[in-house]
């Protein structure tokens, strides 16, 4: 028994389950595989073209979200600074205004203490006429009672 041999009737009935096979393949199942093959490749085209225009939707807004941020940092910077100028000229109003407060009240008191002081020289000053009075009462032995007396007395306070 040989392994190798060639016998003609089994080889043309292998060509001939072989082409029979290949026409109900040919008939059924190639054509469902190329369409199953051409859907993928549709469908894979399909992706990378989505991928290509994700890629670049994703590109610009990157590119829009850098420009947010840029002009957010821009307009919060020119907040700041604006606030603080803001706060600078309220500061320097408060101390001006602080500055003409205390210049009102040191007026006021400067004129309170020259009235007081007035007062008090008008207080002395009657004092020491009464006393002038008193001790010339004492060393005359007469009192002041009648009015040139007191209008004595009064002139005399004044011009102290």
């Amino acid at each position: 028994m040989e392994l190798f041999q060639i016998e003609p009737g089994l080889m043309i009935w292998t060509w001939i389950s072989f082409l029979c096979l290949l026409a109900i393949m040919y008939k059924f199942v190639f054509p469902t595989l190329i369409q199953n093959i051409k859907e993928r490749e549709e469908m894979i085209s399909k992706s990378v073209d989505d991928a290509e225009i994700i890629s670049k939707t994703r590109e610009k807004i990157d590119s829009e979200r850098a420009d947010v941020l840029k002009r957010s940092k821009t307009e919060g910077d020119d907040i700041l600074r604006s606030t603080r100028k803001e706060a600078d000229l309220l500061k320097k109003n408060l101390e001006e205004q602080a500055e003409l407060s205390a210049a009102e009240i040191i007026k006021q008191a400067q004129q309170k203490a020259k009235e007081e002081n007035i007062v008090a020289r008008q207080q002395l000053k009657t004092e020491i006429a009464e006393f002038v009075c008193d001790a010339s009462e004492k060393l005359i032995n007469r009192a002041f009672v009648k009015e040139d007396d007191q209008k004595w007395t009064r002139e005399l306070a004044e011009s102290l």
